[in-house]
């Protein structure tokens, strides 16, 4: 074997420690990389799953404010103005999970939308399920203020022990909702009856004609309920679910519709887009990745 000239081999402490610098860029560019790869991998394969499970729907009304749309100016709404050019919000469902009580839903109903041809899909508040009591009348609160109110008894409860105080829902929040001015809905007619025994209640009319007329013209269909101090509640058919709009003076729901299937939910709520733009329900999209992975890491 010939010997090498040692001026061959070009060596030098700074060429090492180049190479040593080239390595560890080259080492780091790559961990980065396939950590973005294994990252983007994951991100898309639930993607793929969260789209195939979840239902995206525009919220272009006011009937649930202040939930949803709150940024419309109760002014402009209340004058009943154009809300076309208006801002509005959107919801993410999860068609796979049940919905439950106070849960916002997307609800499909038996009309048609004029301008893609099918069935028109609603957005309200799932507030009662087969079985439960339900009713809506005037009532005194703490204060001593006459308002209109929600009540609901659970089903399975005992009529002996479940008051008309307890079937109350104040709806301020502490049921994790509230309602868009009660003022609004106050200003609604109201229908005072007498039970059997002679005690009067005024319930709100809507309500009154759709449920209660037939209990008080002995012709309803439905089971009905009259509570120690003579309020009349309705029972909530098997199969069937009660629904309201947050903003009870401009809403649309099971107070003039009557009672839907249960199948006619599309699904609850996940999250909701404020303000809806690409922008703005990518951004959505995204903080419920990372949620749903604290989660997932969390357990």
């Amino acid at each position: 074997m010939g010997k090498f000239d040692r001026n061959f081999i070009q060596y030098s402490d700074k060429k090492v420690k180049d190479e040593k610098n080239h390595l560890a860029f080259f080492l780091t560019t790559h961990i980065i990389f396939y950590i973005f790869l294994i990252f983007f991998a994951i991100f898309f394969i639930w993607y793929t799953v969260f789209i195939s499970t979840h239902s995206f729907y525009g919220v272009f009304g006011v009937s649930m404010m202040p939930t949803l749309n709150s940024q419309i100016p109760s002014d402009q709404m209340e004058r009943g103005d154009d809300l076309r050019e208006a801002t509005f919000d959107a919801v993410y469902v999860d068609k796979m999970t049940s919905a439950k009580l106070f849960d916002v839903v997307v609800i499909e109903t038996e009309e048609t939308d004029p301008k893609t041809h099918k069935p028109k899909n609603i957005v309200k508040r799932f507030v009662a399920a087969e079985g439960d009591y339900v009713t809506i009348a005037k009532a005194v609160d703490k204060l001593g203020e006459q308002h209109f109110y929600f009540f609901r008894i659970p089903a399975g409860s005992n009529f002996e022990t479940f008051s008309d105080e307890a079937a109350m829902m104040e709806e301020n929040g502490e049921n994790g909702y509230e309602i868009y001015k009660r003022a609004n809905w106050d200003a609604s007619k109201n229908e005072t009856v007498k039970t059997a025994e002679g005690v009067s209640h005024s319930y709100e009319t809507i309500f009154y004609n759709t449920f209660l007329k037939g209990y008080f013209e002995q012709s309803g269909t439905y089971q009905y309920h009259v509570s120690a101090q003579g309020l009349v509640y309705v029972q909530v058919p098997q199969g069937k679910f009660f629904y309201l709009g947050d903003n009870r003076g401009h809403s649309d729901d099971a107070r003039k519709n009557g009672f839907m299937s249960i199948d006619a939910i599309v699904g609850r709520t996940e999250f909701i887009v404020y303000n809806y733009n690409f922008g703005n329900r990518l951004w959505e999209v995204i903080k419920f990745y990372f949620s749903e992975m604290d989660k997932f890491f969390a357990r």
